[in-house]
C-alpha cells in the first residue's frame, strides 16, 4: 500500500502545483467544481481540494475504485509532504484535515453577548450592538469610546465563536502572491479572548505555539533585481517561486513562519497514528493534540532549538 500511496500522492501533488499556478488557474478550478457560483478564494475549497485528491486516488489508487478513507487521505499527506514546498502543503492540509476533535463553546458565547447587551450603560450614547457591521473608532478619547471600541471588538469575537461548525474552508492563494490567514470561519482571526471558548475531546488538549511579533524572522528576503512598478518582490528559500507584495513583506513574513511551523510540526507528529489540528494565527499557531503531548512536545523542543523566541502554552492562554 505504501507504494500506491507515493504514486497517488505523486498525482496529487502535480495537480495540486498545476491548480495554484495562477489566479486563473485557480479560478479554473473553482468553476470546474462550482460552475453556478462567483469565485471565491476562501469558500469551498476544503470540497475543491478533496475532490482532487480523490481523483487522484481513483486515478492511481487501488484496482477496486472506492473512495478514499480518512486514513487514506493522511497516508496520501504524508507522501505528499515532501513534495510540496511549505506554502502550497500548508493550504491542503489546513483544507484538507478534519476538525471534529475541537469546538467552541457557541452556547457559552451567545449568553456571553447577551450579558454584555445588559451590562451596557444606559446613558452611554453610543451602542456597539446597533449593527455587526458597526466599526471601531479611529481614535477613542473617552471612556464611553474606549468602552465602545473594546466591547466592540470582543463582540466581533463571540459572533465568531457562536457561528462556529467543524466544515471550515481555508482562503488559497496562487504562487507568487501573498498567502494570508482567513477562513469560511474566522477561526484563524481569532484571539486570546476566544481561548476559553475552545473545547476538545477528553483524550486531546489545545496547545499554542506564540511569539512576539517582533520577533517573527525574515522567512522572505526582498529581491532588488526584480521590481515592478509599486510591487516588491520576494524571494523566500524553500520555495521554488518569487512573492510580489504591495505590504513591503510584513504579512508574507508572518504568514510564511506560520506555514513553516506547521510544515515542520507534520513532519514530526505521525497525523496516522494521532490527532493533530493545526489552525495558523497571527503570532501563533493553535494546535489541538494528544493530551500528554509528547509527539508535539519533541517537535516544538526541535523548532525552539532553531528558532528560540518560540514559547509552548498548553491550555487557554493568559
Amino acid at each position: 500500500m505504501e507504494e500506491i500511496y507515493q504514486k497517488v500522492a505523486e498525482v496529487f501533488a502535480k495537480r495540486i502545483d498545476e491548480v495554484f499556478e495562477s489566479e486563473a488557474t485557480l479560478e479554473a478550478e473553482f468553476r470546474r467544481n462550482f460552475p453556478a457560483l462567483p469565485f471565491d478564494r476562501t469558500d469551498h475549497w476544503m470540497a475543491i481540494i478533496y475532490t482532487i485528491l480523490s481523483d487522484a486516488w481513483l486515478a492511481a489508487g487501488p484496482v477496486v475504485k472506492v473512495n478514499p478513507t480518512g486514513y487514506d487521505k493522511l497516508k496520501i499527506l504524508r507522501h505528499a509532504h515532501p513534495l510540496l514546498d511549505y506554502n502550497l502543503f500548508t493550504q491542503i492540509l489546513l483544507n484538507l484535515q478534519g476538525y471534529t476533535g475541537m469546538a467552541y463553546l457557541t452556547g457559552d458565547a451567545e449568553k456571553e453577548i447577551e450579558r454584555l447587551k445588559t451590562e451596557w450603560p444606559k446613558e452611554y450614547k453610543l451602542t456597539p450592538f446597533a449593527s455587526p457591521k458597526a466599526k471601531q473608532m479611529k481614535v477613542a478619547v473617552t471612556d464611553e469610546e474606549k468602552a465602545y471600541n473594546n466591547t466592540l471588538s470582543t463582540l466581533r469575537s463571540l459572533r465568531l465563536i457562536s457561528q462556529f461548525t467543524p466544515q471550515v474552508s481555508f482562503r488559497v492563494s496562487p504562487k507568487g502572491k501573498t498567502p494570508a490567514f482567513a477562513d469560511s470561519r474566522n477561526i484563524s482571526m481569532l484571539g486570546v479572548g476566544s481561548d476559553k471558548y475552545l473545547k476538545t475531546v477528553p483524550t486531546l488538549r489545545p496547545y499554542y505555539i506564540v511569539w512576539q511579533s517582533s520577533m517573527t524572522p525574515k522567512m522572505a528576503v526582498h529581491n532588488l533585481n526584480n521590481v515592478l512598478t509599486g510591487v516588491m518582490i520576494f524571494d523566500a528559500p524553500g520555495i521554488p517561486y518569487p512573492f510580489a507584495s504591495k505590504s513591503g513583506g510584513e504579512v508574507l513574513q508572518e504568514t510564511l513562519f506560520a506555514r513553516k511551523l506547521m510544515y515542520e510540526i507534520f513532519r514530526d507528529v505521525d497525523m496516522t497514528k494521532e490527532t493533530c489540528i493545526m489552525v495558523p494565527r497571527m503570532n501563533s499557531v493553535l494546535i489541538v493534540a494528544a493530551a500528554d503531548g509528547v509527539s508535539l512536545k519533541a517537535a516544538f523542543e526541535r523548532l525552539k532549538a532553531q528558532w528560540p523566541m518560540l514559547e509552548l502554552v498548553e491550555g487557554a492562554r493568559a
